[in-house]
């Protein structure tokens, strides 16, 4: 009866997938497989089929609702000997794995663990967070009052999570400062690109994921508003991005690229559903002195194609880690029971070194986060009473930078008060909401020296990465 009971839920399988676009079922290289052509005999040599072909369909589908623990494990043991991202995934497991597919209800960020607590990443566009001024960066340290500073994250996003129109209270650290806000929950409109200007002329653009042609609509919003902003480079971050949407990630490639009929990516399909489809630029009317791309081992598909794409075309530099090397891509499709099958349909191609999948991609030049705990003691001591300006050159200048190092807001310490100096300032004081200056004032010294005061002791993660990425802009700029 097991044995039956296998190969009745193998049947199922076939049976799903022929409501779906025949291109899209048939395992890669494999020209009728056991269940293919068991559907086929049936077909072609049952009685009751002969009139009506989607019988056993009908029969199939009835034992799929009424034993779907036995079709779950025969799905996966079958899918798993195709290939390692094709999979029959629950409702719920499908929308846990895939929010970013499929949206949800929260206040919009993306938050990874850290050694200091829980970081918020990314603060998605047109979000209850957003409007709240929750930035990248920010380490949230209470919710609802109560601390989350020793909860791990899973536990912090259940926290977050709620009904659509309650509100919830959000205490995070930034940069010493705490800032608490109000944030009312609501559905996710599936848009996951952000930015904010890092200095003068140098925009910063965040895309967590490419969910959905709303991700390439608000990119193109911001790309296409850069010129406005007086921006001359652009820094596209790209860290922990497991794809999504390929056609997004070749429309964003497409706007990065100054020059015309410029091959982009290429999309293997099988033979029967065209085989080989070469992207090729348009020709960008924004060009850029500098994009800098930042990569780590979370980058993945359609995301690891944007920046090899860039990469290969020699439109930008990449910066990180390699990335996670899947170079496959999937139709999701929705079953009779609500259940979806993910299954590998196409190779992804980068325009020089083709198909990256279990590979990845090595980024230009390899750089690691730096960990640093801050020791309030071992600093130089930082006089507050006395200005310091641009030009200056000095030990307080040397205690002041060694401070806005340990923020990750310069690369390193030094003596001179040069304009990488001046942009840390600048984006201090606008992180303590002081008004704009050229130069230190002792209001925004106090500031800085209550910062290390407040973490002394602390242990967390500077952002090498995006530093260096800053510093090749400055130059490109220069």
């Amino acid at each position: 009866m097991k044995a039956l009971a296998k190969k009745l839920a193998a049947l199922a399988l076939s049976a799903a997938l022929l409501t779906a676009p025949a291109g899209a079922v048939t395992a890669d290289g494999q020209s009728e497989t056991w269940f293919d052509g068991v559907w086929a005999l049936i077909n072609s040599f049952g009685l009751k089929a002969e009139d009506n072909p989607y019988i056993l369909q009908n029969y199939i589908n009835k034992y799929l609702t009424e034993h779907p623990e036995e079709l779950y494990d025969v799905l996966n043991d079958i899918l798993s000997l195709m290939d390692t991202h094709s999979m029959y995934l629950s409702a719920e497991e499908y929308s846990q794995g895939f929010s970013s597919v499929e949206g949800f209800v929260g206040i919009g960020v993306g938050m990874e663990q850290t050694a200091n607590g829980v970081r918020i990443a990314e603060v998605m566009r047109y979000s209850a967070a957003e409007e709240a001024g929750l930035q990248i960066g920010d380490i949230i340290v209470e919710v609802d009052g109560v601390s989350v500073l020793d909860t791990p994250l899973a536990d912090v996003a259940e926290k977050l999570r709620g009904q659509e129109g309650t509100t919830v209270s959000i205490t995070v650290q930034r940069q010493g400062r705490g800032v608490t806000v109000t944030c009312t929950r609501r559905k996710i409109n599936e848009t996951y690109v952000s930015n904010k200007t890092l200095a003068e002329g140098i925009e910063y653009i965040k895309v967590t994921a490419m969910g959905s042609e709303n991700d390439w609509k608000a990119f193109e919003e911001i790309w296409n508003g850069l010129p406005g902003k007086g921006a001359k480079a652009v820094v596209l971050d790209l860290r922990g991005n497991g794809g999504g949407v390929i056609d997004v990630a070749i429309q964003m490639a497409n706007a990065m690229v100054p020059n015309a009929d410029v091959y982009l990516a290429g999309v293997h399909w099988r033979e029967d559903m065209g085989g080989l489809t070469r992207h090729y630029s348009t020709g960008s009317q924004i060009r850029m002195d500098k994009i800098v791309v930042l990569v780590d081992g979370g980058t993945a598909s359609a995301a690891e194609l944007l920046a090899g794409s860039l990469k290969e075309t020699s439109s930008a530099t990449l910066v990180g880690t390699k990335t996670y090397g899947k170079g496959q891509g999937q139709f999701h499709l929705e079953l009779v029971n609500g259940d979806k099958l993910v299954i590998t349909t196409l190779d992804l191609e980068l325009p020089k070194s083709g198909t990256y999948e279990g590979k990845g991609i090595q980024p230009d030049v390899t750089v690691e986060n730096e960990q640093v705990t801050v020791n309030a003691a071992a600093l130089k001591p930082l006089d507050t009473k006395t200005p310091l300006y641009f030009g200056d050159s000095s030990e307080g200048v040397y205690a002041m930078t060694e401070r806005l190092h340990l923020l990750g807001l310069l690369g390193g310490a030094q003596q001179a008060f040069d304009g990488d100096v001046l942009d840390a300032v600048a984006a201090f004081r606008q992180t303590y909401e002081m008004a704009p200056a050229q130069y230190a004032s002792p209001e925004m010294l106090d500031a800085l020296d209550g910062a290390m005061r407040s973490l002394d002791g602390q242990t967390y993660v500077l952002d090498s990465q995006l530093q260096l990425a800053l510093e090749m802009c400055r130059l490109a700029i220069k």
